[in-house]
């Protein structure tokens, strides 16, 4: 691997480690410099601010789903079950794993709640979450074709707008997992979003 390449990677594990523990606004540059080793100068050079930084991050959170989804898509089995496939891989995105990114995910939605960020770089996270749509949308086109699926153009908001809730309630799950069980916070739990899954499957056969 390249050594900038390499020396650039290792900047964004060591800001996504510290963005976990400590959150976007606690971690510093500094900090940041000190875990990846390098100077902070040679990390201002690689990325001039924070924010840029923290997009990276959520940028890599985001699409790391997406070499599965594609794996998915690739296969021969019909639009249905090419969806059934991708939602049993969102529920299983839920494990300690892939906490840290849960609440990643979730702390930036709250940082960019406050905090201003440039209109360019949040361009970048909707690109990221498009990757994801467009492969989603590609799949129901291939049922609507195959005919496993009947949605009609106006359902397909419908859909949209499920899997939306579908995913945030995952995330919620994981995140929530991390939560001493002795605290009471109502959150979905994994047999919920099993129930939720068969519900949107069944939508999608019946297109209604």
């Amino acid at each position: 691997m390249d050594k900038k390449l390499e020396r650039r990677k290792r900047m964004i594990q060591a800001a996504k480690e510290l963005f976990a523990e400590h959150g976007f606004e606690k971690t510093t540059m500094q900090k940041i410099a000190d875990e990846s080793g390098v100077g902070v100068a040679t990390l201002f050079r690689y990325f001039p601010k924070k924010e840029h930084l923290i997009i990276e991050v959520i940028k890599e959170v985001i699409e790391q789903q997406v070499p599965i989804f594609e794996k998915i898509i690739e296969s021969n089995k019909t639009g249905i079950e090419k969806m059934d496939e991708v939602l049993t891989a969102y529920i299983m995105y839920i494990n300690e794993e892939n906490s840290i990114s849960s609440k990643l995910l979730e702390a930036f939605e709250v940082y960019i709640a406050f905090i201003p960020i440039e209109v360019g770089l949040l361009e970048e996270i909707h690109r990221a979450y498009g990757k994801i749509s467009g492969i989603i949308l590609k799949i129901i086109n291939e049922g609507k074709k195959d005919g496993s699926i009947q949605l009609s153009q106006t359902n397909e908001v419908i859909i949209s707008t499920i899997m939306n809730m579908f995913g945030t309630a995952v995330k919620k799950y994981s995140l929530y997992s991390l939560i001493p069980e002795d605290v009471f916070i109502a959150a979905p739990k994994k047999e919920n979003l099993i129930i939720v899954k068969d519900i949107i499957l069944s939508y999608l056969q019946k297109g209604k």
